[in-house]
């Protein structure tokens, strides 16, 4: 063989390699993303949830306040009707 197709199949082959890596990188960074947007949902569906959660214990201390409340002026009427 003479160096011309020598160096001709070389090149080739690393033009192939090259493009091999390349797509594989490709590939490899796209199932990244992939990964991250479920890592992101999840995150999000967590967050959701807690903030259910909150406004849940929210609404239940708003209810135990307007009941301290009407409990403190019935407790107030009785003893301005004892004086």
């Amino acid at each position: 063989m003479s160096s011309e197709v020598i160096i001709t199949i070389i090149v080739a082959v690393t033009v192939i390699g090259v493009v091999i890596l390349w797509q594989g990188m490709s590939i490899a960074k796209t199932q990244m993303t992939v990964d991250q947007t479920e890592q992101y949902r999840k995150l999000a569906e967590q967050a959701t949830s807690a903030e259910q959660k909150a406004a849940e214990e929210q609404e239940k201390i708003a209810t135990a306040l307007e009941d301290m409340l009407a409990r403190l002026a019935a407790i107030e009427k009785l003893l301005s009707d004892v004086q």
